[in-house]
This record gives structure tokens, C-alpha cells and sequence, in this order.
């Protein structure tokens, strides 16, 4: 599958794409929203991993803007906003699920496997 993750933590972007390509996934990354929005308008992405707190645009933002241009893919919510509200706020944005910080490199991979077998169904 081809991931998008978006990142504004270099670390963060780093231990994602690692566990993600060593799960066989081609994955590109993105730093800040603005950059994340334009790559994901502009190439194909089965998934996109998105942080909340990006600088630039946000990352319920870059959501809402992608489900406003159509993108009907899911995008996961990689953040350590971890407060019921705040997890509301974000599926409200649009996201399909909602991870939160500090994450594993297991539960990364386990939360991108559902919808790579989702998408085999």
C-alpha cells in the first residue's frame, strides 16, 4: 500500500516510516499541513496518517479539506491529544480512526493492516 504520514516530530516521521516499510508499505512523508494537504491532493494514497498539531494548517483542518476535495480514503489521526473531547472533535473532522501518541511500532502497523485488509474484501 502506498502510505502518506505527516509529521511535524522528524523522530515521529522517522520510527513511522521505518515500522511502516518494513511491513512492505511504500511511504512517503510530509512535515507540516500545507505540505502534507498539497502531496495528498496531488498523489494517490491508500492511507494517510496525519498528526493534529502541524504547523502551518492543522491537522483537522487538512482533514476537513481533503473530505471537501473528495477524498474518501481513510486518514488516521496520530496525536497525543488523548481527551474524550478532543477525540470527538477529531472524528468529527472526518477521520476514520483516531490514534494516539506515543504509539508503537505494532499498534502503527495494526491500525494501517484493517484497512489494507479491508481493502482486500
Amino acid at each position: 500500500m502506498r502510505l502518506l504520514v505527516v509529521d511535524d516530530n522528524p523522530l515521529n516521521l522517522e520510527l513511522f516510516q521505518a515500522a511502516l516499510e518494513d511491513d512492505g508499505h511504500q511511504v512517503a512523508v510530509a512535515s507540516d499541513g500545507d505540505a502534507g494537504l498539497a502531496r495528498a491532493l496531488a498523489e494517490p494514497f491508500d492511507v494517510i496518517l496525519l498528526d493534529v498539531q502541524l504547523p502551518g494548517r492543522n491537522g483537522l483542518d487538512v482533514c476537513q479539506d481533503l473530505r471537501r476535495a473528495g477524498r474518501r480514503g481513510p486518514i488516521l489521526a496520530v496525536s497525543a491529544n488523548a481527551l474524550p473531547e478532543q477525540v470527538a472533535l477529531g472524528m468529527s473532522a472526518g477521520f476514520d480512526t483516531y490514534l494516539t501518541k506515543p504509539l508503537s511500532p505494532q499498534a502503527l502497523r495494526a491500525a494501517v493492516r484493517r484497512y489494507e485488509q479491508a481493502a482486500l474484501r
